[in-house]
């Protein structure tokens, strides 16, 4: 009877020594698949590890060009791995931040999508949403082609805005009145807002409170933003030198208030006393002439700047 007593107590230790084993061995082989399952997974923007062995982090990818004024879709965009030390700041890491909304400035295929270059813009395609801020925006009339260069101005492009008037000075000491004609330089590096009903092709960022950039200055101050050529709006039929005004056409600049009214006070002239010109500006020059900016008829045959 001690013998058979014996038998089952012996038995039953290498019964849970086999049990134990097999428990370990379970914990283990649930550590293992937990620590896979866990490097496997994660937030589509938690960081991973590239066959390379660098970090990556998921961001919406441009997969095609988008232009200014394009609305994005759902294949305009995809999500995509980028290396972490290749991500631009604020980049944005889903397609529901981008679907529906219009590019400010040119995206390119593979380029990151961020805040600053997409824009609700409901709506705001009116002039109020073109003018840089602190500026202003004022129309003259066009009498004739060649006071706009040809009517060949294009949007983006400077310009700068010359007066001439046809004033009398009268010599106090004879009374004789003798013809006054200067020209000057009332605003400088100004860019034009419109041409007839065209305007320029910008489209401002609104959602992140933001304000069209101001143009370079007019004289000492700021100028402007750009548009569209008379031909290209109608106002001027193509044609070379048959090329003539079909319609009374107005040019919108975008200028400082102070100077807006040196603007105005030309215009409002007889065109016999007072015109004004527009000087068009090489693409990317915003120099500014500081020397001398009127001249007279004394200065008429006086060597140039670029004679000297």
């Amino acid at each position: 009877m001690a013998r058979s007593i014996a038998a089952v107590t012996s038995g039953s230790g290498r019964n849970r020594g086999v049990l134990m084993v097999a428990a370990i061995l379970g914990i283990l082989s649930a550590l293992l698949m937990f620590a896979f399952l866990s490097s496997r997974g994660g937030s589509s923007n938690s960081p991973a590890v590239t066959a390379g062995g660098g970090a990556t982090q998921s961001a919406v990818v441009v997969t095609k060009d988008i232009q200014v004024g394009d609305k994005v879709t759902d294949d305009d965009i995809t999500v995509e791995p980028v290396a972490a030390n290749a991500l631009l700041p604020g980049h944005l890491v889903s397609t529901k931040d981008v679907v529906g909304k219009i590019a400010t400035a040119p995206m390119f295929a593979g380029e990151q999508v961020i805040p600053e270059k997409v824009t609700t813009f409901v709506g705001q395609t009116t002039l109020a949403y073109k003018v840089p801020a602190g500026m202003r925006a004022v129309s003259i009339q066009v009498p004739q082609e060649s006071w706009i260069v040809g009517g060949l101005p294009q949007p983006g492009d400077f310009v700068d805005f010359l007066a001439i008037t046809t004033l009398t000075k009268t010599d106090p000491l004879t009374g004789n009145q003798t013809p006054d004609v200067q020209a000057g330089l009332i605003a400088q590096n100004v860019q034009v807002l419109a041409i007839a009903q065209t305007m320029v092709d910008s489209v401002p960022n609104v959602d992140a409170a933001t304000t069209p950039a101001a143009g370079s200055t007019a004289g000492t101050t700021q100028g402007a933003a750009a548009t569209a050529s008379p031909v290209a709006s109608g106002a001027v039929k193509p044609g070379g030198k048959d090329a003539t005004f079909e319609k009374a056409v107005s040019v919108t600049l975008a200028l400082p208030i102070d100077v807006a009214a040196r603007v105005e006070l030309v215009d409002a002239m007889k065109k016999d006393v007072g015109q004004w010109r527009l000087l068009l500006r090489q693409k990317g020059d915003t120099s500014i002439v500081t020397g001398t900016t009127k001249w007279t008829y004394d200065d008429l045959f006086a060597p140039s700047a670029s004679t000297k």
